[in-house]
This record gives structure tokens, C-alpha cells and sequence, in this order.
């Protein structure tokens, strides 16, 4: 019975070590456009985002100095990427409907272009190193 039980606990142990942290992962929205490299650092892995590539909550997306990308999220939300810029996604929690509930981005550097989506304007925060904005309406 032990070696049974240890067999088994060996498997386990197999599986989610070969599964990876990403796999449970469900992605938050995709890359609509990249021109012509911006890397993303988070729960999804260290990459360069490519066309359709996934985007998750908590990355970290970085675009070089001619760097230029936009994610669009589940409810629609999208967002432009500048050169220069460092963008941080916090949170983005959906309803059921694939309106959001809450999102929050930190814009680290650089420039953006934020174009809400789907849902409520008062879902909205935009943090900066220095102030935080919210979307009202």
C-alpha cells in the first residue's frame, strides 16, 4: 500500500511540475497589434508578446525604444503601449457577462492610450508614480 501511495504522490508531483505555473492561468486579453517587439514579465512567463499573444493580470509589459503594442482585454478594453513605456497590468477582475468589476493599471513610464471597454466607467483606475486616475463617465 505505501509504494502504491508513494507512486502516486510521485505522479502528482510529476504532473504539476511539468504543468507550470501558467497553465492554470486564464489570460486577461491579447495583443491586437506589436510593432515590432515588446516583451511582457509576470504569471504568464517571461516573453516577447507576439500577434494574439496572451496578456495576464500582473504582468509587466515593457515596449523598447521603438517598441509599440495594444492589448485588447475580455470586455473590449484596450490599451496602446507607447515606446519608452512600462505598463503594469494589477488587477482585472471580470463579471460573469465579461464586463469588467474592478481594473487597475500602473503606468510606469512612457505613453498610453486607454480606451475603456465594455464596462462601467467607475471600474477604471490608471495609477502613475505620481497620482491616480479614474475614469468617471
Amino acid at each position: 500500500m505505501t509504494k502504491t501511495l508513494a507512486l502516486a504522490a510521485a505522479t502528482l508531483a510529476a504532473a504539476i511540475t511539468l504543468a507550470g505555473p501558467a497553465a492554470a492561468i486564464e489570460p486577461s486579453g491579447h495583443a491586437v497589434r506589436v510593432d515590432p517587439a515588446v516583451n511582457a514579465a509576470g504569471p504568464g512567463g517571461s516573453r516577447l508578446i507576439e500577434l494574439e499573444g496572451a496578456v495576464f493580470i500582473g504582468d509587466q509589459i515593457v515596449a523598447g525604444p521603438v517598441g509599440l503594442a495594444q492589448v485588447r482585454f475580455i470586455d473590449n478594453t484596450r490599451i496602446v503601449i507607447g515606446p519608452n513605456s512600462r505598463l503594469t497590468i494589477d488587477t482585472f477582475v471580470f463579471n460573469p457577462d465579461n464586463t469588467a468589476r474592478k481594473v487597475t493599471l500602473t503606468a510606469l513610464k512612457g505613453s498610453f492610450r486607454f480606451i475603456s471597454g465594455n464596462s462601467a466607467p467607475s471600474a477604471y483606475t490608471i495609477r502613475t508614480p505620481t497620482m491616480t486616475v479614474g475614469i468617471r463617465g
